[in-house]
């Protein structure tokens, strides 16, 4: 019986399955490849779970948001929030007070809390006994489930007034919960309006070091395998034979990866995961619901690695120009990156400041910066081709063999130059960016010199309502040693404004802020600049550089409204902010707002959002020197097997170390330049101002000395791995 032929397509398979195993670098790409796999799955899910916290997050914040009687309805319930905040951290605390049996209960909440009780959010029943959280809002009696919250590491806090407080704040009728609208609650840790800012950074710190890191592992052992797809051809194989060769070569590594990728997501679908550093927990209920779309991802990943093994691959056309190859795919690639990379630098330049106008000057700009780091390294491999031939012709007349033969590879394989110095510059991008992006975030959230600091808890303004109960039981439940001032406004418009302010306290306390103490009607006025430091600051947002009129009296409410107070310490000393809490709300209001000065004018909000970017980038580096790795191992072992049969022939052993010098630290010296180059010149636009990122010049030192340290590691490597091959060489047909 004849026996059947096996379809060219599965041949093609197979001998790309073998190949791939006994080609040159073959178990360093396969793991390369599995790698790359990984770092693409686990790049496509982190996108996945930020749409699917952002969507989960909205659900359950408008669950929750109160549904306000309306007029001639019976209501069930008292309502109303305020803000709290720790260490700069707003979040809600909600007053409760039920009015009918059949009171609906908030989302989260096991029962109504009794009077002078309070039901705290995990993160807050976790925290550290001395911020008193468990006594601050009433007696803590439990927490709030996870069906309340709008993430796992939310903090809120549900509380029900005592009956003797309960008229010191507004309270709304409600009849349940589930109004459609903006949602309350600790939801700004990465506001939603933030959710396509998050992707592009994103995009930029993990998309692009994954896609470097993809085609640093689908281009190792690229001679070996150019070699055999120009023997095909000359045998007649076409393109799909090929490609059937390539699918075959790369399709075991990516199956494997990503299998390893889902053994590491899988996990997050049945436990919640805390994210080091950034402290943001992913909620695996919301995993679970986006599983079709984490499935979609990893599948895309394959996709991805596949699609780009195929795509990197060169034509093997027989038509000739000069070389004998005529000019590849990956020339066409290199021109249209050395057009595009010039125009990508401008567009960042004239784009204007990332997060200092509208949404599309915050796009454009990322998106050009991706832009330059996407096409700078054929730029930089340009360069070096084009001082290579004039670096091989200063060689052959001062006969230097090592130079020249460095020269001529550098000049013939511009390719090999890119996949050596992609991964640097990706990762000084990477680098760069997140250092920019960082300062960026952080100089304009209200983080100021006092953050963290003794002095910035030495004095808070205290803020209530006018039904705030007398301050002079405020006054009695401080801690001892803490003094406490009135504010007002005199002369107050009716549209809020105000020609000064105006301080009154007893003669001790005006004393400890080194105020005069008047008798009598006597009302001197103190110029700003003669104002305590501390007390500009705290007050500057209400009542800005006005003058202060100074008054010797009782701690009062002084405006028709609001009640505002000054506790502080005269010598500067941290005062006990969770005591000071407990006392405003429990005494003075139960929406009592304590705002310390090192918290400026609220929350450093954006302080907190610039913890994603060296969290993100930390990842994005890793990602890129684990593709620097790779490639430079490839490079490596190929640069010992071409040199190691000239070594043998000539017996100069100095010729691979000079060959090594010039081969590979002269592209990563202009590289790691050139990326320096490109970091400080894409940090003009986001620059300047008080609230504009800062140019390190330390960053751009040290990005600079690694990069000689790379290159001279680099040298040093090849010379080792060069005098190896030289002993295992022996001669066979190729």
């Amino acid at each position: 019986m004849k026996r059947t032929r096996a379809p060219l397509w599965w041949q093609m398979l197979r001998t790309g399955v073998t190949a791939a195993r006994a080609g040159e670098s073959g178990r360093t790409r396969f793991l390369a490849l599995v790698m790359a796999t990984v770092v693409a799955a686990l790049t496509g899910v982190a996108f996945v779970a930020s749409a699917a916290t952002f969507d989960a997050r909205e659900t359950r914040g408008q669950a929750r948001n109160p549904v306000m009687a309306e007029h001639g309805q019976q209501p069930k319930a008292l309502w109303s929030r305020y803000w709290d905040s720790e260490q700069g951290r707003q979040y809600s605390v909600v007053i409760v007070w039920p009015l009918t049996a059949d009171a609906p209960l908030p989302p989260g909440l096991p029962r109504w809390p009794a009077p002078g009780e309070a039901f705290l959010s995990p993160a807050l029943a976790h925290a550290p006994a001395d911020a008193d959280f468990t006594h601050r809002y009433g007696q803590a009696v439990g927490q709030i489930e996870q069906t309340g919250l709008a993430t796992p590491g939310e903090r809120l806090v549900y509380t029900r007034p005592s009956q003797a407080m309960l008229n010191s704040s507004y309270l709304d009728p409600i009849v349940g919960f589930g109004s459609i609208g903006p949602s309350f609650g600790d939801l700004k840790a990465i506001e939603s309006d933030r959710a396509t800012q998050l992707n592009l950074i994103m995009l930029a710190l993990l998309g692009l070091p994954a896609a470097g890191l993809t085609v640093a592992a689908a281009r190792m052992g690229a001679p070996g395998h150019d070699r055999r797809a120009r023997l095909l051809a000359v045998l007649g194989a076409n393109r799909a034979a090929r490609a059937w060769m390539d699918f075959g070569a790369a399709a075991l590594p990516v199956l494997t990866g990503a299998i390893a990728a889902a053994a590491l997501v899988t996990p997050a679908l049945f436990f919640n995961l805390t994210l080091p550093w950034i402290n943001f927990t992913l909620a695996a209920t919301d995993l679970r619901h986006a599983a079709g779309s984490l499935v979609l991802a990893l599948a895309g990943a394959v996709a991805f690695v596949i699609a780009v093994t195929l795509l990197l691959q060169p034509s093997a056309d027989r038509r000739t120009h000069r070389t004998g190859i005529r000019v590849t795919e990956a020339g066409v690639l290199r021109r249209l990156a050395l057009a595009a990379c010039p125009a990508f630098l401008l567009l960042a330049v004239t784009t204007g400041p990332l997060l200092g106008g509208g949404q599309r000057s915050a796009f454009g700009y990322l998106f050009a910066v991706l832009g330059v780091w996407a096409t700078l390294a054929p730029v930089i491999g340009w360069i070096t081709a084009r001082y290579a031939s004039r670096m091989a012709a200063a060689a052959h007349r001062t006969g230097e063999p090592g130079r020249l033969i460095a020269a001529r590879r550098l000049a013939a394989h511009p390719g090999a130059v890119v996949r050596l110095v992609a991964t640097l510059i990706i990762a000084i991008g990477v680098i760069g960016q997140t250092q920019l992006i960082s300062t960026l975030l952080y100089n304009r959230s209200d983080d100021n010199e006092y953050v963290g600091s003794a002095r910035g808890q030495s004095m808070a303004l205290v803020q209530a309502a006018d039904r705030a109960r007398p301050s002079s039981e405020f006054r009695a439940a401080l801690p001892g040693g803490i003094h406490m001032v009135s504010l007002g406004h005199v002369n107050l418009s009716p549209d809020g404004s105000s020609s000064r302010r105006l301080i009154q306290a007893p003669c001790a306390d005006l004393t400890a802020l080194h105020l005069p103490c008047p008798a009598g009607h006597e009302s001197p006025e103190v110029t700003t600049q003669h104002l305590d430091r501390r007390l500009r600051a705290t007050t500057y947002a209400y009542f800005g550089d006005t003058p202060a009129t100074v008054r010797t009296g009782p701690t009062a409410r002084l405006d028709p409204e609001d009640t505002w107070l000054v506790v502080f310490t005269p010598d500067g000393s941290a005062l006990d902010l969770p005591a000071i809490k407990r006392a405003a709300r429990l005494t003075l209001s139960t929406d009592s707002v304590i705002r310390p000065l090192s918290e400026g004018n609220g929350s450093n909000i954006l302080g907190l959002q610039a913890r994603w970017i060296p969290f993100l980038g930390t990842i994005g580096t890793l990602y890129t020197a684990t593709a620097m790795v790779f490639s430079s191992l490839s490079e490596f072992i190929r640069f010992a097997r071409t040199l190691a049969p000239l070594t043998v022939l000539t017996g100069n052993s100095t010729i691979f170390r000079t060959t090594a010098l010039w081969s590979l630290s002269l592209p990563i010296t202009i590289a790691g330049a050139g990326g320096v180059a490109a970091y400080v010149v894409l940090a003009q636009p986001i620059s300047g101002g008080s609230q504009g990122a800062q140019l390190s010049l330390s960053l751009c030192i040290e990005l600079l000395v690694l990069t000689l340290v790379l290159a001279a590691v680099a040298a040093g490597a090849a010379s080792l791995a060069s005098k190896r091959e030289t002993r295992q060489w022996r001669p066979r047909a190729d």
